[in-house]
């Protein structure tokens, strides 16, 4: 039996697969899908996202049952999917349309600021 990989993130086992005749393994967290691979082994060696729990169950209620996150880390990593989604959806549509980038953004010369203020309503004399 191999070993358990827990992610570091939300603390729970890792699902496991490889191609079949390939030495490569992957590993992918149930709740904030960071993958990781054998071929990286400071990940594992780091505690760098994942690590290798040997001789027993990570957080195991039941000693044959596989650990859970905790609602609070599903509800975050539900949060978290939904905000990069929707970065994601803003930098493609700034993309499209585009906008200048910080970067791009020509600076202004003080000597060309000018300030406005608004014009004195003078009232009409009543005679």
């Amino acid at each position: 039996m191999e070993a358990a990989v827990e992610c570091t993130h939300c603390h729970v086992v890792m699902t496991s697969w490889s191609a079949p005749g390939s030495p490569i393994r992957y590993w992918q967290c149930p709740f904030c899908a960071r993958t990781h691979s054998s071929l990286y082994g400071e990940v594992f060696r780091r505690n760098a996202g994942a690590r290798v729990v040997e001789g027993r169950t990570p957080r195991a209620a039941v000693p044959t049952a596989l650990p859970m996150a905790s609602p609070d880390d599903v509800r975050w990593a539900r949060v978290r999917q939904t905000a990069a989604r929707w970065f994601a959806r803003l930098e493609a549509d700034e993309r499209r349309n585009g906008h200048l980038r910080e970067a791009e953004v020509p600076e202004a010369d003080p000597r060309d600021v000018v300030d406005v203020t608004p014009a004195r309503v003078r009232r009409a004399r009543r005679g």
